[in-house]
């Protein structure tokens, strides 16, 4: 099995959730005017037109560049996630369609499962965290991956943290921002119809942060919007990391089991191996 194959799971949650730098993307631009609204409206406003939801499925294509001089790997994959409670991203060995790896994220814990070498990594998200520039928790991680405003540490957001964000706008788009008692920095941008359009994260700018941008909006089993193309950038080990997510279907509120048993015979593994993992490829 060449190594390209091992490393289609192993990244995936570093990718996203231990994020080291921030980079620029460029900037998304709506055609339609803004309506005039207070802060207290705008976020009200994006409040509501974020998908609301109890549990939500969709298969997808997965795309990992794991650095500026790596190639990208592409994937089908599946990704759930009973709010709250766990995210699940089940990634597909080509053409034959079985489960290559599984990523398995609650709140407590991280599992990744990697089936093509028969290993996985066990930790909690406290021993994770303390390897991160700043606390990224399993709430942010499902904010991000459904279009909603969001405090790191925080697992819910609610009208008491309006106050703590500042409003910039122009006639087509509204940047919320915010800093935290950990000194992160939030920048929301959101469109004439509520849509956050790019979440942007960081502590300094030119050393830890985190970009996420949302493209292609499309309706959900439920008709609401909800971006069809995902596209997150971060650095680890001081290189550049993105994922792109693009989903065919966003399916709300069916009931869904997830599996985070680990197969018996499989090896564990460590931080540092994950690492070396992404730092050979």
């Amino acid at each position: 099995m060449n190594r390209k194959n091992k490393i289609i799971s192993l990244p995936v949650f570093f990718a996203i959730a231990l994020t080291v730098c921030s980079c620029k993307t460029s900037r998304q631009t709506a055609q339609i005017a803004l309506m005039k609204a207070d802060k207290t409206e705008r976020i009200e406003s994006i409040q509501f037109s974020a998908v609301s939801y109890r549990t939500l499925s969709s298969s997808l294509r997965f795309s990992i560049k794991p650095g500026h001089n790596k190639k990208s790997t592409t994937v089908d994959a599946q990704l759930k996630i009973i709010k709250d409670k766990m995210i699940q991203l089940s990634l597909r060995i080509p053409i034959l369609g079985t489960e290559a790896g599984r990523i398995s994220i609650s709140p407590e814990k991280v599992m990744i499962i990697d089936r093509i070498n028969k290993c996985y990594f066990l930790d909690t998200m406290d021993n994770l965290r303390k390897e991160a520039p700043f606390e990224f928790d399993y709430y942010s991680l499902q904010a991000l991956l459904s279009n909603q405003l969001f405090i790191a540490g925080k697992n819910e957001f609610n009208s008491e943290d309006y106050n703590s964000f500042s409003l910039k706008e122009d006639s087509f788009l509204v940047i919320l921002q915010n800093t935290d008692k950990q000194g992160i920095h939030y920048e929301f941008t959101s469109d004439y119809k509520n849509r956050i359009l790019k979440t942007e994260l960081y502590k300094n700018k030119n050393e830890a942060g985190l970009n996420c941008n949302y493209q292609d909006f499309g309706l959900t089993s439920n008709k609401k919007l909800f971006p069809m193309k995902i596209t997150m950038e971060a650095v680890l080990s001081a290189d550049l990391i993105r994922t792109d997510w693009s989903f065919s279907n966003v399916i709300l509120d069916t009931d869904i089991a997830l599996d985070d048993a680990i197969p018996q015979k499989y090896n564990r593994i460590d931080l540092n191996q994950i690492i070396k993992f992404i730092q050979a490829e």
